[in-house]
């Protein structure tokens, strides 16, 4: 169509609206024009947000956030450098006999390809992840200690089980999955992690960049706070290691008396009642309180104003120090 007609045409349609407009009846009063406002305009989808995995508080994907988690025990001392740690959730660390740490590393948000060195079940490992519903990848055991395993109703398989399971004598938490029967349930979430700008406590929380816990019969362990990471780091064995979270919980020990295959006597943490606890996370420190009633029962983790510490999301580290040692934060 050429401009004239064009312009002819908006003419022509301007006086037949005229017109109209003319013909028609006067609305009644209190009337009002509805106008068809035609179709909405097309939005962008917005992007789905991914769940937090409930024991690192990361976002993952669904299949991820609600897959049953893996547990390996492991034992250390001053000239192992153990591996599979910096995958973790959660660690927790016991002090054992000899100088050495007895570890319980969980995965649920992340895979480790090894850990090791596995070591044989104890009652901490029992007592500690019972509530996280796993599946334990262990190195055997004393009697005793896998009759508590077996009566606690904890899954796991050994090598000599599974040696596919442990490849080179390390343990794969993907094997390990798929050794688990199926049907496995998610863990049960451990802390309430803080969003971003949330403070680690709701009171008496101060600046921190150093952790030091001195046990007795222990070298003196040091954490210190990488402001380039957000993260402290410490080290076990000959390994450097690193979480967003440092929990210190104060406990008794007892002495554990194994008599088969061979007698024996080791240190236990009592991970069951309460205490003083220690927290780190983030350039902040809070001391707290801790407790845990039972197997099955969170370990819940409380400030001085009776609220739940959060720390930061990631790896958290959590220390069982015997009543006897010293825990200084700087």
């Amino acid at each position: 169509m050429t401009r004239r007609r064009a312009l002819g045409a908006t003419v022509a349609a301007a006086l037949v609206a005229a017109l109209g407009a003319g013909c028609t009846e006067g609305q009644p009063p209190g009337a009002t024009d509805v106008v068809d406002p035609g179709s909405p305009a097309a939005q962008p989808s917005p992007t789905p947000s991914l769940p937090a995995a409930p024991l690192s508080g990361k976002p993952v994907p669904e299949a991820v956030a609600t897959r049953q988690a893996v547990a390996v025990p492991l034992r250390v001392t001053a000239r192992t450098t153990p591996v599979g740690l910096a995958e973790a959730d959660l660690v927790y660390q016991e002090f054992a006999e000899s100088e050495s740490l007895h570890l319980t590393a969980v995965y649920q948000s992340r895979d480790a390809a090894r850990v090791g060195p596995v070591a044989e079940i104890r009652p901490v490992d029992i007592r500690t992840v019972g509530v996280l519903h796993p599946f334990v990848g262990y190195a055997g055991g004393p009697t005793g200690f896998l009759d508590q395993l077996a009566g606690a109703g904890v899954p796991g398989v050994t090598p000599a089980q599974r040696k596919a399971a442990f490849p080179s004598g390390q343990a794969s938490t993907a094997a390990l999955r798929q050794a688990a029967p199926k049907g496995g349930q998610a863990p049960t979430q451990v802390f309430d992690h803080a969003d971003a700008g949330t403070p680690l406590a709701s009171q008496g929380v101060t600046p921190a960049s150093r952790l030091t816990v001195a046990a007795p019969g222990h070298p003196t362990q040091t954490w210190t706070y990488d402001e380039a990471s957000s993260t402290w780091r410490g080290k076990v064995g000959k390994a450097t290691v690193s979480a967003a979270a440092v929990v210190v919980l104060t406990m008794e020990y007892r002495t554990l008396n194994v008599r088969k295959p061979s007698p024996r006597s080791l240190p236990g943490a009592k991970v069951y009642g309460s205490g003083t606890a220690v927290v780190v996370s983030g350039p902040s420190s809070v001391a707290a309180t801790w407790r845990k009633p039972g197997q099955r029962l969170v370990c819940n983790v409380i400030d001085p104003g009776g609220y739940q510490v959060r720390p930061q999301p990631g790896t958290a580290w959590v220390i069982y120090a015997p009543e006897t040692a010293r825990v200084n934060v700087a």
